[in-house]
């Protein structure tokens, strides 16, 4: 009986080790230690570890920057006379964002402005594939159910899986996360990593999920969260590479959003064929922008600043219920002018 108890004991505390000793310390999505996140090589849980660190500092901030990782090269620290967090998590959508505003309201956070980006990712993002991811997850669905959250993060399986993920990027990575940047700002990739890129073989960056009801729904409800809590509301589009662009353009029905969006709220349009978007040199890749690409929408959105030829190219465009059919209508003939002229001699 004593050898078999003993059995037990050890079996239980090897149970015990492998199944939550270890995800804790090793952590890869850094949710044990938002309070101080680690540069484990891994994009850890950014709305999780935003959200707690904002409601545990709810007068440090006053406007919210939300998005997907598209606007994480936005440094909100640049808009004048505002405490600005950018909230950028990866593949963020208009539902989470929805629902990050409500929590913030309901826990007594200091909100007087939100800008949210938004782009083809905003309609083709799959929801219920986020709930059960360990990255992307949102924080109103860990905090309130603390099964989902053992069962996401007390996961040998998982772990395992992490660890070989972060020995391979411990080779190949060049950016890396700073942590004092990332509680202060919101962004906090001190070295902005761009791959080597063989731009001849780039391909667009676009998913096969569209909802376009879905996202204008969520954010129909952002517009009149904002407004009944008197919050001034920015809604930009962000923009896209010309690669990712024309693929949302002329497959996942961008432009059908875009008209859709323009009887919510205006909004600034940023995502046309322009001296930006056609230059790779703005570009980490045909997601990400470079952070003078942010710098510049700030100008446009915060400093009244006009910049005329990029204008005509449709960035920087206030875009309204009044002219969105001739802006769309813009937009289509310049996509249909590129594909032309790019199209491959029969």
């Amino acid at each position: 009986m004593k050898k078999f108890l003993l059995k037990v004991s050890v079996f239980m505390i090897y149970a015990f080790l492998l199944s939550v000793v270890i995800p804790i310390l090793i952590d890869p999505f850094n949710v044990f230690h938002a309070e101080r996140i680690r540069p484990n090589l891994i994009e850890p849980n950014k709305n999780y570890i935003k959200m707690k660190y904002i409601l545990a500092n709810p007068q440090r901030f006053n406007s919210f920057m939300f998005g997907s990782s598209r606007v994480g090269t936005i440094h909100t620290d640049n808009i004048p006379r505002e405490r600005c967090y950018n909230m950028t998590y990866p593949t963020g959508l208009p539902g989470w964002h929805l629902l990050n505003i409500e929590t913030l309201l309901k826990n007594g956070v200091c909100v007087q402005k939100v800008y949210i980006g938004l782009d083809s990712v905003s309609y083709t993002g799959n929801y219920d594939a986020q709930i059960n991811d360990p990255m992307r997850c949102p924080y109103e669905y860990l905090a309130a159910d603390m099964t989902h959250f053992m069962q996401l993060y007390l996961n040998p399986a998982m772990v395992s899986k992490a660890l070989y993920s972060m020995l391979k990027a411990s080779r190949t990575i060049t950016g890396r996360i700073d942590a004092d940047m990332f509680y202060k700002y919101g962004y906090g990739v001190i070295e902005e990593h761009r791959k080597n890129i063989d731009w001849s073989k780039a391909a667009p960056s676009v998913s096969g999920n569209v909802d376009i009801d879905k996202a204008l729904e969520f954010t129909g409800k952002i517009v009149d969260i904002c407004r009944e809590n008197n919050i001034e509301l920015i809604l930009f589009t962000i923009p896209m590479h010309h690669l990712t662009y024309m693929g949302s353009v002329m497959d996942k029905e961008y432009l059908r959003f875009l008209e859709g969006l323009a009887e919510i709220s205006d909004f600034w349009n940023f995502s046309s064929l322009n001296d930006i978007t056609l230059s790779n040199d703005c570009y980490l890749e045909t997601s990400h922008y470079r952070a003078e690409v942010g710098d510049i929408m700030l100008n446009v959105m915060c400093s009244g600043e006009v910049y005329p030829e990029l204008q005509a190219q449709g960035f920087g465009v206030k875009v309204t219920r009044d002219n969105v059919k001739d802006f769309i209508a813009m937009l289509r003939k310049q996509a249909e002018d590129f594909r032309h002229k790019n199209s491959p001699v029969p």
